[in-house]
């Protein structure tokens, strides 16, 4: 763990810069100090250990106004219009959002220059004014108007050959004299080991995020390093690129969190590609993955887990078909999978079906309602889909074998409330009884255990609508298609009491899965990828 004190080694390295090398004004010494390093030791296993670095990462890594703040639920624009942005189609979006709850509309890239795609105006950091009229504070002063906060995407690391800033500083970019340079995402890395490029980065930051009411900012970084190579340095000295470009980014950070106290930055590097506590120090949360397949994000959710805390990493909401794997999972996965974590949706509302928004709306008032502890409470791991021979997609679809289910709880600081998911992969046959066994609980405390009802379009059953029709229904007719906006098929229903001992040790048996006849609210609706939320309210004896 040595990037623990990730924080403070940085800032001793800069406190330590001398006076301009003699060799090239632009770069300064820096005295590179010996490496700190922290262990740790937990005698009840992996949850132990997890939650120790979860409270370290809280209380003393993460700092600042956010550091035990409630995140927003946010929108972010990406998936639904990705560079084909306006303020008209931004507004109507955002529309959208505030009706169903949401309170942080985030406009994603293609906002500035002229940006219509990834291969230009990355450094241009003004605003285009053919799609944004009134600039930035036009269109944040009209998302406020909604009853909204507003939040950008930047990505400052980097710049386009097709920029202005490039045509004036070609030599402030990363990469070898003489040799082909290995474009990635068309764009370059700037060197932050020169201080006139952080000074570059900090000034046209600091200009957008004074230019408008902006609440919050997603600092991305889309391409690694392949060519590392500066020409402030030189040619003995290239080992020390990588190095001092981290130490520049975090004085850029450390100034501009410093101007912007308020503001909710979100590291982003092509996703989770830049996860460490030397960046939580500046990035109170992390954007967890670009792939937002709920099933693939409840494996990258656990795995980051083991040494994050759930309020700093971000989990969305996408679409179906999956933009990153064309994989249709249930929206209620979609969401649970999600709300482990710092949350928010990342889709085109505008086209969503009305009952498709009125979950939305269902599953954010129920998410308000258990934030705290979902972003705030300690983190049990259960069964996991990497148990047994069922890593990934592996196993058999005939038996129910370890690592077809995963299981999590998070349980409120006092321990009297608790929110716990049960998800599986795949159906398997004649195997329709499930138990869910939660955690850190109080033994001798009474809970009411329950789950949201909810109600199932029937044309998820097919033509088995008719073992309960009283007419025959021809399977996707006109028929069915109305009939399935004027009836619902009744989910499940769990309510019941118990001690905590009895729910964590026996577990909950909880309503069998549908097994091929006979479905009511007796039977759970639990098809490949489902997934279930259960609550726990506590009755504390005073």
């Amino acid at each position: 763990m040595s990037a623990f004190f990730a924080q403070k080694t940085s800032e001793e390295h800069l406190a330590s810069l001398k006076s301009p090398s003699r060799q090239n004004p632009q770069i300064q010494e820096t005295n590179f100090g010996n490496s700190v390093s922290c262990n740790g030791y937990a005698e009840n296993g992996f949850n132990q250990m997890s939650q120790r670095l979860h409270h370290f990462i809280r209380e003393h890594i993460i700092r600042g106004t956010w550091q035990k703040k409630e995140r927003p639920i946010l929108l972010n624009s990406w998936e639904a219009s990705y560079f084909d942005i306006s303020e008209k189609k931004l507004l109507k979006l955002a529309k959208e959002a505030k009706e169903v709850g949401i309170e942080l509309f985030v406009m994603d890239d293609g906002w500035f220059g002229e940006r219509m795609d990834d291969s230009s105006s990355l450094g241009d950091w003004e605003a285009n004014t053919k799609k944004l009229p009134g600039g930035l504070k036009g269109l944040s002063d009209k998302i406020h108007g909604l009853g909204l906060q507003f939040g950008i995407w930047v990505e400052p690391e980097m710049v386009n050959v097709k920029s202005k800033l490039y045509v004036a500083h070609p030599d402030w970019t990363i990469e070898i004299p003489g040799q082909p340079h290995s474009e990635g995402r068309n764009q370059r890395i700037l060197d932050l080991g020169r201080r006139e490029v952080q000074d570059y980065i900090i000034e046209s930051m600091s200009k957008v995020f004074s230019s408008a009411d902006i609440s919050y900012v997603k600092w991305d970084m889309n391409r690694t390093f392949s060519d590392y190579y500066s020409t402030a340095l030189p040619p003995e000295r290239q080992g020390e690129v990588a190095h001092r470009y981290v130490l520049g980014l975090y004085r850029c950070m450390r100034k501009l969190t410093e101007r912007f106290p308020e503001i909710l930055f979100e590291g982003c590097a092509a996703g989770g590609n830049r996860f460490d506590l030397g960046i939580l120090c500046y990035f109170p949360q992390i954007w967890g993955s670009d792939d937002t397949d709920a099933l693939c994000r409840a494996e990258i959710e656990e795995n980051y887990s083991y040494g994050y805390p759930l309020s700093a990493v971000s989990a969305h909401v996408s679409a179906c078909p999956n933009h990153q794997t064309l994989r249709n999972t249930p929206l209620e996965t979609r969401f649970q999978v999600a709300c482990f974590g710092s949350f928010g949706y990342e889709c085109n509302l505008c086209d969503m079906k009305k009952e498709e928004k009125e979950a939305m709306k269902e599953q954010i008032a129920l998410y308000k309602k258990w934030r705290k502890v979902l972003q705030q409470g300690t983190f049990y791991r259960g069964r996991s889909f990497y148990d047994g021979t069922q890593s990934g997609m592996g196993g058999s679809v005939l038996a129910d074998e370890a690592g077809n289910q995963m299981e999590w709880t998070c349980v409120s600081e006092d321990s009297t409330k608790a929110v716990g998911m049960l998800m599986q992969k795949l159906v398997v046959p004649n195997m329709q009884q499930q138990t869910y066994y939660p955690k850190g609980l109080l033994p001798d405390v009474r809970y009411h255990f329950y789950n949201r009802k909810l109600k199932y379009n029937i044309k998820e059953f097919g033509d088995l609508v008719n073992t309960v029709s009283p007419v025959h229904i021809r399977q996707d007719s006109l028929t069915h298609q109305v009939l399935s906006k004027l009836v619902k098929m009744d989910g499940e229903t769990e309510d019941f009491q118990a001690y905590g001992d009895t729910l964590m040790y026996g577990g909950v048996h909880v309503s069998p899965a549908f097994g091929g006849t006979g479905y009511n609210d007796k039977v759970r609706h639990y098809p490949d990828f489902a997934s279930r939320l259960y609550f726990m309210d506590g009755e504390v004896k005073k």
